[in-house]
């Protein structure tokens, strides 16, 4: 079931065609992703222009969404993609460019709060990833995993079960 937060927050004197166009932006940001997971989980590079084309459908969805107001979307932009910085300069290659400026590009269309939490997800979703290959003997503590699938489950699951999730902790 999809939020109440990103499509169902309906008001009967709003035209249908608004609700379209959020669920248009809403799969075209998950069409991304998806192409960001699969390629950096074969190649462990997000492409750039993948980053810039969901940073261009975070833009696009600001009218579409005003109730992620504009200071929570500039703290996304920040809040998520800055932390990861500090880990990765406090553990060098902890995680990648590419990882960052995802998160960077992500967190101005989903705002701080959800940020962070699919952020939290993927930390969760790469551990538990990176457990399951330790104890398999498919890696060492030495070996790498491509972050970018991890960062796009959180992010889905931020879309979708987000509200709930929030409600739950807070």
């Amino acid at each position: 079931m999809i939020t109440y937060h990103f499509i169902l927050n309906q008001d009967l004197s709003v035209p249908l065609l608004y609700y379209v166009a959020r669920a248009v932006i809403l799969c075209l940001f998950f069409v991304v992703l998806t192409a960001v997971a699969w390629i950096d989980g074969k190649t462990r590079t997000i492409p750039d222009k993948l980053v810039l084309a969901v940073l261009g459908i975070s833009l696009i969805s600001i009218p579409f969404f005003p109730e992620i107001g504009l200071p929570d979307r500039l703290l996304g932009l920040c809040s998520a993609s800055i932390l990861l910085l500090v880990i990765t300069l406090c553990v060098p290659g902890a995680f990648g460019g590419g990882d960052i400026k995802l998160m960077a590009a992500c967190g101005v269309f989903l705002g701080w709060r959800f940020s962070l939490l699919a952020l939290g997800i993927a930390i969760f979703l790469g551990a538990a990833y990176g457990i399951q290959q330790l104890s398999a003997g498919k890696a060492d503590r030495k070996s790498q995993i491509a972050f970018g699938p991890f960062l796009c489950m959180g992010m889905a699951a931020a879309v979708f079960f987000g509200e709930r999730v929030l409600e739950f902790l807070v």
